[in-house]
């Protein structure tokens, strides 16, 4: 069944059992919205866990310890939630061309979802670099590897989190984030904005695209609540080259926005004796 086909019929869903319940209780519309909203948290909760464990038998390795936001709950229909967002096709190619990617370049996709940017990343490096995607959600992973596989991409994926990557020092020229930062606690945005630092090559760049501080009021009263969010509230207050410098990128650039709301950064890693 296809993604969107899924996302339909759980919209229909929802609005029959509200229809049900109000011609059935005479209960209030606000009363029986935030029922279905409850209902709709604990699904969420107990999908997320159901994907989350048959993902990892599959996988055959443990999960990573993260404090970052997991979109196990997500997986049925991320790539769909995504297009509908904004963030296609024409987007990731985007920001594969802020990136700079060549033939024989190494990869690093954090955050990766299911494996998108990644597959693309893999095809600019060519057979003789290569692109790897990590993520801390087993569902994504697998969707990832599978999605790989079906189309001979030569990317390849690990189930791991940001706040410790599995590889030495100096192994990527280039790292891509993609709507990941947003979902990292100031913590976990600053130990893995290191780790970043720590695995790519000296003279490497690491290419980040979220949202930042809007230039637009109109998003203020739909983004507002996400002031009050430990992960969100710095992209939302323009933090992010801050807290990029700190990890001692440099030079660090605001290349482009999109929508009023999404900014393109680059950040570099000096070469040796240039820090």
């Amino acid at each position: 069944m296809q993604k969107h086909t899924i996302m339909v019929l759980c919209a229909l869903v929802m609005v029959a059992l509200a229809w049900l319940a109000y011609a059935m209780t005479g209960l209030s519309v606000l009363t029986i919205f935030l029922a279905l909203l409850l209902f709709g948290c604990l699904f969420s909760m107990a999908w997320a866990w159901w994907i989350g464990n048959r993902s990892l038998r599959a996988l055959n390795e443990p999960a990573p310890e993260t404090r970052g936001v997991t979109m196990d709950w997500a997986v049925p229909f991320y790539d769909a939630v995504c297009a509908w967002l904004g963030i296609d096709s024409q987007l990731r190619h985007e920001t594969l061309r802020h990136a700079n990617i060549v033939p024989g370049e190494r990869i690093l996709d954090v955050g990766c979802g299911a494996g998108v940017l990644t597959r693309l990343a893999a095809a600019a490096a060519g057979p003789s670099g290569g692109a790897i995607g990590i993520d801390p959600s087993p569902g994504m992973i697998a969707v990832a590897q599978r999605n790989a596989a079906a189309q001979g991409s030569l990317a390849g994926f690990r189930l791991a989190a940001i706040e410790e990557l599995p590889y030495p020092d100096r192994s990527f020229d280039v790292v891509l984030s993609s709507f990941m930062l947003h979902h990292l606690p100031p913590d976990v945005k600053r130990t893995g904005l290191s780790e970043v630092y720590r695995v790519l090559k000296n003279g490497g760049r690491l290419l980040a695209v979220d949202i930042d501080r809007p230039a637009n009021a109109f998003w203020w009263p739909v983004l507002w609540p996400l002031l009050f969010t430990s992960s969100a509230a710095a992209n939302l207050r323009g933090e992010i080259t801050a807290y990029l410098r700190n990890a001692r990128f440099s030079p660090v650039m605001e290349l482009a926005s999109k929508w009023w709301l999404v900014t393109f950064w680059s950040a570099g890693k000096p070469m040796e004796g240039h820090a």
